[in-house]
């Protein structure tokens, strides 16, 4: 079986918009997608969707999704969005590593079509 062509650890989105209004489309995606989120400050924060707990328990049965999220001012008055990988589906074995990095390839799909619908995205990356 092939592997997809990429096996996300980071997406980056930078935007020419108010970090809120960045922020709020970031927000109402990642809960469309399931996700929780908490900010740690403003700049950084924490994007998870299923139990730590029950994939340490069932492994790849029961994936625990969980994301680093990062607003970073640019010079130019722009900014940039990050999710990166911050957790790294172990417990889940190869399976579960796999899934970690396809739900993040995915979420990254989702959240460049919303940027781009509000007319704010000026590029992005996965890697």
């Amino acid at each position: 079986m092939r592997e997809r062509h990429t096996m996300a650890t980071f997406a980056k989105f930078h935007l020419d918009a108010h970090p809120d209004a960045s922020r709020e489309v970031l927000h109402s995606t990642l809960a469309q997608q399931g996700y929780r989120y908490t900010w740690e400050n403003p700049q950084q924060g924490l994007a998870e969707k299923g139990s730590k707990v029950k994939a340490m328990l069932l492994g790849a049965f029961a994936m625990h999704y969980r994301y680093a999220l990062k607003l970073d001012a640019n010079p130019d008055g722009s900014h940039t969005v990050s999710l990166l990988l911050n957790s790294t589906g172990v417990s889940g074995g190869a399976l579960g590593i796999a899934k970690v990095r396809t739900q993040l390839d995915e979420l990254y799909g989702v959240l460049r079509q919303a940027y781009t619908a509000t007319g704010t995205l000026r590029n992005s990356e996965v890697g």
